[in-house]
């Protein structure tokens, strides 16, 4: 299926492993986690991911958990400062607004992006979460 989408000949053996993620819901789909063999077909996957916008499939990086956070904060946090923030290889980039080239959000960016405040309107399920999780100084209660 995954071969058809995105234009990139996928079989069996270009799979380590893969499997799904989360516990069982009836009529309910589960994100599916796959490590491939060669790195180049993961790469060649990710470039072509932008092909299956509007069919309800989704590729995504599998981030740690604190480049997760960061990367929800500076899609969340202050949206207007960038034209678009993502993550390749496992490292986080951003395009300021009215900057033409990428830049890479190293560690001391990251500390200051999860030290910022959760916009008060949670629009997302991630930043739901998000808020509900992390602490609150009595300022922002």
């Amino acid at each position: 299926m995954m071969s058809h989408h995105l234009n990139v000949h996928l079989e069996y053996k270009d799979i380590e492993i893969a499997h799904r993620l989360g516990k069982y819901i009836p009529n309910k789909n589960r994100a599916v986690i796959v490590k491939f063999v060669r790195r180049q077909t993961k790469i060649d996957v990710m470039k072509r991911a932008k092909q299956l916008k509007g069919t309800g499939i989704y590729i995504n990086e599998d981030l740690t958990k604190i480049n997760a956070e960061v990367l929800a904060s500076l899609r969340l946090k202050e949206p207007s400062h960038f034209e678009r923030a993502w993550s390749h290889e496992g490292k986080l980039f951003v395009r300021y607004n009215g900057i033409d080239r990428n830049e890479h959000v190293d560690y001391k960016q990251n500390q200051n992006w999860l030290s910022k405040p959760w916009p008060q309107k949670e629009t997302t399920t991630y930043a739901k979460k998000a808020a509900s999780t992390i602490p609150r100084s009595p300022k922002q209660i």
